[in-house]
């Protein structure tokens, strides 16, 4: 859940307030990794493990733009990107799903992010990885699209094959 600041060391999670030196329950903001520190570990990520460390420039682009428009979002909504919860990633597919991306596209988005936050987990920045189980729509195809017809002079050509001589 999202921690919003409200003024001078009180935050707001979930509806409540509280006063950040008495509650234990809520994290505050010098307990949590920074997004500096959480974009640097991406950046190595990328680097040691994507494509066994010999990933292409463009993949590398591609990912870390992927994660800049996902943090962007973040950004819009006041969320914390090491606060993030898989129902707010739900709802970040669903924004995509809206903009009309392509399955494809959102696959990707999903994995980039996926990436980004396993890196951060394996530095031990984030608890979990929020992105785990959360899959990309379906293509929809028409069926029409999928069935190929033989020409008139391929089925002549295999009616010839086949009809004795």
């Amino acid at each position: 859940m999202a921690i919003r600041r409200l003024n001078k060391g009180r935050f707001e999670r979930g509806g409540r307030t509280a006063m950040s030196s008495t509650s234990s329950a809520i994290a505050t903001i010098s307990t949590l990794p920074t997004l500096r520190v959480m974009l640097h570990c991406f950046e190595q990520y990328l680097n040691l493990t994507i494509a066994d460390g010999n990933a292409s420039v463009d993949t590398i682009k591609t990912y870390k733009s992927h994660v800049a428009q996902f943090l962007d979002w973040c950004k819009e909504r006041e969320l914390y990107p090491a606060l993030v919860t898989q129902q707010n990633i739900l709802e970040y597919r669903k924004q995509l799903i809206d903009e009309s991306k392509t399955s494809p596209t959102i696959r990707l988005s999903l994995l980039a992010i996926k990436h980004f936050y396993t890196a951060c987990l394996a530095d031990k920045l984030v608890k979990e990885n929020p992105v785990a189980g959360v899959k990309a729509p379906r293509e929809k195809r028409e069926v029409a699209s999928t069935i190929n017809y033989l020409t008139l002079e391929e089925l002549q050509q295999l009616f010839d094959s086949v009809a004795p001589t």
